[in-house]
């Protein structure tokens, strides 16, 4: 069964309880301090840092790992970008720069497939694979259905490397639970509906508070904390 990283709000944080496995948002953390020292307060939960690429606020290779040594992540999405070739140059960069602070293997790594062609994302792949990167993630973008064919791809050439899915499609969800990959990632359960943006902050009402609690219930009967 896959496991959830979620991605709460940052006035809603304290509603989490149990579920100690976060997907934290380099941006927010610049921008919120509600939303940070939430995080530094809490160094038992399990955390992955996302780079900041869909916010549109990438951080340098210097920047990204003072922030995940100082909030004491345990995984980091490598630099990337739409491009494969620029993906490629940024994981490459950063794993770079890692070794040469001496901290490659205090982190997971995550490298993300992209590419508008087969042979690009396979680029993207081998390229992980020779560098060293610990887990693979397969972004939203990329679609259900090529997301799909990656997943089949990856477990039928016995890649011993887990995959996360960056999002996650309404139809993805059985698969999810087949322990075909390890993670995914959504902050589905904090909006409104399915097809709504993602807000820092919600309004802190009454139907805000028990529809978070309810969706949370629910999803906790599903997926691993």
């Amino acid at each position: 069964m896959a496991r959830w990283f979620c991605i709460p709000p940052a006035n809603f944080l304290y509603l989490m309880g149990d579920w100690n496995t976060h997907m934290i948002i380099a941006p927010h953390v610049l921008h919120n301090a509600l939303y940070k020292n939430f995080y530094l307060m809490h160094p038992e939960l399990y955390t992955m840092l996302d780079n900041g690429l869909w916010e549109g606020e990438i951080l340098t290779n210097a920047k990204l790992l003072s922030m995940a040594t100082k909030l004491r992540v345990n995984e980091i999405i490598a630099p990337d970008d739409v491009s494969a070739i620029k993906t490629i140059k940024k994981t490459k960069s950063f794993l770079r720069y890692l070794d040469k602070k001496g901290q490659r293997f205090n982190f997971k790594i995550h490298g993300a497939i992209h590419g508008k062609t087969f042979s690009e994302q396979l680029d993207c792949l081998d390229t992980f694979i020779e560098c060293g990167v610990d887990i693979i993630d397969l972004p939203k973008m990329l679609g259900a259905q090529q997301r799909k064919f990656w997943i089949d791809e990856i477990n039928k050439r016995n890649i011993l490397l887990n995959i996360h899915c960056l999002g996650y499609y309404k139809d993805e969800l059985d698969m999810f639970k087949n322990n075909l990959i390890r993670s995914f990632d959504t902050s589905v359960p904090f909006k409104p509906s399915y097809n709504s943006k993602f807000n820092l902050e919600l309004p802190n009402n009454w139907w805000n508070r028990n529809l978070i609690k309810w969706r949370l219930r629910s999803w906790k009967k599903t997926y691993i904390v």
